[in-house]
């Protein structure tokens, strides 16, 4: 090699180190340095090969030359061809004639249609351990691969090795971030959520108590009157929207006050099957139990879980009337549970007209309903009920393709000392 050669080759080598450590993305990573490799060594094609420790496998990972497309589903198995060659010896080396080197595979070859001449290939690594194969094919000119080549692309895989670990550790990190972030976000909504929760209730004490008199005083005076104007059919329909409209008042308050009184859950251990079972006695008391089917899936086992009797059963019961509400001439809900890592969840769907996406959202705002009757404070006092048994609620929705609740309790050994 000339001085002038040698000058060209360094001058490359750290303008080469700049670029590789320019950017922490790998893929741009890899085809800068490759095609500073390529024009470095002269070759027709080259490649990176990048180790799957899963299988065991060398696949392209970045790939330079013609039938790109054709070759990057391709994967070598450690022992297979020169790569495979260089992946379980650990050392580089160089093929000047393929049809004389047994260690040579024309697997690629006959589904690129590339015709592989020469070959040098080197390790990458990092550390001490593997991480992929440098190849070049078919150097032009009269001088085959040789050792100079090797010496230079040598110090190349260093660098490609240590820009590869980089770009994976800064990979790793931005996953973690995000994931962080993710769980920041989430936890956030849930302290605004149970910030607001607490709040309501303390407003819902007075709320209650300011109300409650003024709405039994006019139902109760709206019903004497439909009693003195039997005879007068339009004021009589008048007391009627009163009465009606009073009764639906009554009823809000009632709602608020139970949340607003809702206590502390009284943790008990006890089986799935007898909260369940519990829950559909008292479900048979409601008005519209005679319309609904309710189908209990039992599971293999029956689980053990930590939980307030009656205040699940209110979760699961007040999840039974938004459904039947939505389904006015009747329909099928189904109950189900099953283990989703160290959580119980116990899935409750519907066959109804299901939520829009514009509603899914608020749902457990607080005196937030689509529908013409109800406080809004169903699906609100079930995920106080959950959240204040550690757990978490899940609904997924779409029009027209019902509803499905999953209420997800932790398992009792791992949410309460008894």
């Amino acid at each position: 090699m000339s001085k002038a050669q040698s000058s060209k080759k360094i001058e490359m080598l750290v303008q080469l180190s700049s670029v590789i450590n320019s950017s922490l993305d790998i893929v741009e990573v890899l085809n800068n340095a490759i095609r500073f490799v390529e024009e470095l060594i002269d070759a027709e094609g080259s490649s990176i090969f990048e180790v799957d420790d899963t299988t065991n496998e060398l696949f392209f990972r970045v790939l330079r030359g013609e039938a790109v497309h054709r070759a990057k589903e391709i994967r070598m198995k450690f022992g297979e061809g020169v790569v495979g060659w260089v992946a379980v010896s650990g050392e580089p080396v160089i093929i000047s004639d393929t049809e004389k080197d047994a260690r040579f595979s024309s697997k690629v070859d006959l589904i690129t249609g590339l015709i592989t001449k020469s070959i040098i290939a080197l390790p990458i690594k990092n550390k001490g351990s593997l991480i992929g194969i440098l190849e070049l094919i078919n150097k032009r000119g009269s001088t085959p691969f040789n050792a100079e080549d090797l010496e230079v692309l040598t110090i190349v895989a260093n660098q490609i090795g240590i820009a590869i670990a980089n770009a994976k550790l800064y990979e790793r990190l931005q996953e973690k971030f995000s994931l962080t972030r993710a769980e920041l976000k989430k936890t956030q909504e849930q302290l605004i959520r149970s910030e607001r929760l607490s709040a309501l209730g303390q407003l819902s004490q007075g709320v209650a108590h300011e109300v409650r008199n003024p709405v039994m005083s006019i139902g109760g005076f709206a019903r004497r009157l439909k009693n003195k104007l039997q005879h007068d059919k339009t004021l009589g329909g008048y007391a009627d929207i009163i009465i009606k409209e009073a009764a639906r008042l009554e009823q809000m308050v009632k709602d608020i006050e139970q949340y607003a009184t809702m206590s502390e859950p009284d943790i008990h251990v006890m089986k799935l099957s007898t909260l369940l079972q519990y829950t559909l006695t008292t479900w048979e008391r409601e008005p519209y139990a005679g319309k609904i089917e309710i189908k209990l899936q039992s599971p293999p086992e029956d689980p053990t879980i930590s939980a307030d009797k009656a205040q699940m059963a209110q979760a699961l019961i007040n999840l039974f009337r938004n459904s039947a509400e939505a389904m006015p001439d009747g329909g099928t809900i189904s109950v189900s549970s099953s283990w989703e890592g160290n959580y119980l969840a116990i899935c409750v769907k519907d066959n109804g007209p299901g939520i829009g996406p514009e509603d899914l959202p608020r749902i457990f705002d607080p005196f937030f309903t689509a529908k013409p009757k109800g406080s809004g404070l169903g699906l609100t006092a079930v995920n106080r009920i959950v959240s204040d048994h550690r757990g978490e609620v899940k609904v997924s929705s779409k029009p027209n393709t019902g509803t499905e609740v999953k209420l997800y309790l932790p398992r009792f050994s791992d949410s309460y000392k008894m």
